[in-house]
């Protein structure tokens, strides 16, 4: 009889598997052809991309707008675990610059004060994400999860419009005072396939949806399916391949609702914020071709208005690279980062074949020493991301001194180079705790009906 026991044959040999590949000469010369990012004092800097950082003598941003948000897929059935759903919430914190100013200013801060800081604004979204459908609908998967999207996006938020306004204003340059377009066109239909369908902005229904424009085809186009997550669902597989896409696009979005609230209500207005974003200004996936209609809104906007944007990243090669060189930077320093620092010391790639972020980002990188010896790894918009990355400069990036001022006031020591905004928002959205992820699991499998 086979001896499972602890301390048995089995338990013995599986802790001992590992001996087979540390002994495999094929694995072994495999691994000595591999390479790593180089160490620190290897690192060789191009120095016309340092530049010392002036702080302005004024600061015109007034307020500070930062979203995060937090993603967590679980089963709803015992009996069916692939049965999954995931649980979205996204957090929307805004915090006045004057009351920030006043707590650094108090010895001893007081209850009242941190609840100012710790406003926000939560939206909640519950996408089917393997085998669940909704009742008596009798569509496929792929549709189902397709409206979820739609129905979130059609909820309200800052200026008591829906996402899908914002969505719409976008791809159709509605933001211009000249001209506004016509048409956009989609890459192909999520039911036939049909190619460069042509989705025109007065044919638009009150829904937010067009007719496919293939006869034998016919069926709804959802605004929201511009953002091509379609392409990676599957009516077997699921949709959990675009849980990460879809949490950063939500998250962009309500950044971009926001300012274009703001540009409605008052000229300038938007002048006076600072939109904080956790994570680079970028779109990866599917979703990636959104990001030239909101790099060319961004730099339209930026000739009449400071658009103060920028992307926080916490985690990550460029965070390991910029803790890497911190000592290399002097206080006050900030150091833009160009195609070939990039492939040489950060990524894996060849400068001279590969050009970072060209069908992805709409921002520049650059790394940020304050002048408290933090480290930032940012990304700020620029109006062309192939060029920043060719040979940055710091007149690419609008109003960077006064935003760089502001991201070393919004310093936090929750956790290494945080910014309050963001370490706030996630504290307060956080789903993935043991004790919260079993509630809503009991939660999903309670509500669901079988």
């Amino acid at each position: 009889m086979a001896d499972f026991a602890p301390g048995g044959k089995f338990e013995r040999e599986s802790r001992t598997s590992h001996i087979h590949i540390i002994n495999d000469e094929e694995v072994a010369a495999y691994l000595s052809h591999c390479t790593i990012p180089v160490d620190a004092q290897k690192v060789e800097f191009h120095d016309s991309f340092k530049y010392d950082i002036a702080y302005p003598d004024a600061n015109t941003i007034d307020y500070f707008i930062a979203v995060d948000g937090e993603a967590t897929t679980l089963p709803v059935n015992e009996g069916f675990p692939s049965s999954l759903v995931t649980f979205f919430q996204f957090g929307t914190l805004v915090i006045v610059s004057e009351d920030l100013d006043n707590v650094e200013k108090k010895p001893f801060v007081a209850a009242a004060d941190i609840k100012k800081l710790k406003e926000i604004k939560r939206d909640k979204f519950v996408m089917p994400t393997k085998n669940v459908a909704l009742k008596n609908d009798g569509v496929d998967f792929k549709t189902v999860v397709r409206t979820s999207i739609q129905d979130f996006f059609r909820k309200e938020h800052s200026g008591n419009t829906p996402l899908l306004e914002t969505v719409f204003w976008l791809i159709f340059e509605k933001y211009r005072t000249d001209t506004v377009k016509q048409e956009y066109v989609l890459a192909h239909c999520p039911h036939c396939g049909t190619v460069d369908i042509v989705l025109e902005k007065d044919k638009m229904r009150l829904d937010y949806s067009w007719e496919c424009t293939e006869p034998k085809c016919r069926k709804n186009i959802f605004l929201t399916d511009v953002f091509l997550l379609f392409v990676r669902m599957d009516n077997e597989t699921g949709a959990e391949a675009i849980v990460g896409y879809l949490k950063n696009v939500i998250e962009t979005f309500l950044l971009l609702h926001t300012m274009k609230s703001l540009l409605e209500i008052e000229d300038g207005l938007v002048n006076q914020f600072l939109l904080v974003k956790d994570g680079p200004l970028s779109f990866s996936g599917e979703t990636s071709r959104i990001y030239r209609p909101v790099q060319k809104m961004i730099s339209y906007l930026r000739a009449k208005n400071n658009i103060n944007l920028v992307g926080v990243e916490s985690s990550g090669p460029f965070v390991d690279h910029a803790r890497q060189i911190r000592d290399k930077l002097k206080p006050g320093q900030a150091f833009l980062l160009n195609n070939k620092h990039i492939y040489t010391y950060i990524l894996v790639g060849d400068p001279r074949t590969q050009q970072y972020g060209e069908r992805t980002y709409y921002g520049g990188k650059l790394i940020y020493k304050s002048l408290d010896g933090r480290v930032y790894v940012l990304s700020m918009p620029v109006d062309n991301h192939v060029a920043y990355y060719n040979r940055p400069e710091l007149a690419d990036f609008a109003n960077v001194q006064e935003v760089l001022f502001c991201i070393a006031k919004l310093r936090c020591d929750i956790y290494e180079n945080a910014l309050i905004p963001i370490a706030v928002i996630n504290k307060l959205i956080s789903l993935s705790t043991q004790s919260g992820t079993k509630i809503l699991e009991k939660f999903a499998k309670k509500t669901v009906k079988k």
